[in-house]
């Protein structure tokens, strides 16, 4: 009994990962996340603790870029969200206010510069 329970606990698991961030530009950096039981809301707040975390690391704010999430092929509740993002100071120009705006299905990030 404890044998089958182990191997479930394992599978359910071994369906919940986060990468580490991914350098893909100057201060650019993309985060994916699969989470089980949590659907896309879930997988998107992991990938963004993630990336605060990571810039908090470096004294920097992060600047959200894009984000995509979808539910699992797997399904049941399992999500999967990937995020683009700066990790910027606040004094850099480039650190602003984002607003999101939702075109068809896909969150678009429009930042304002001042």
């Amino acid at each position: 009994m404890k044998g089958i329970l182990l191997l479930a606990m394992a599978g359910i698991l071994a369906g919940c990962a986060t990468t580490a961030p991914l350098k893909v530009g100057k201060d650019t950096y993309t985060i994916s996340s699969r989470v089980p039981f949590a659907g896309p809301t879930g997988a998107i707040g992991d990938a963004l603790g993630k990336a605060n975390t990571f810039c908090a690391s470096q004294n920097k704010e992060v600047q959200l870029l894009t984000q995509n999430s979808s539910e699992c092929a797997l399904h049941g509740g399992c999500g999967q969200a990937e995020v683009t993002f700066l990790c910027l100071s606040e004094s850099d120009p480039r650190y602003s206010a984002t607003q999101m705006r939702k075109d068809n299905g896909v969150n678009t990030i429009e930042v304002k510069q001042h």
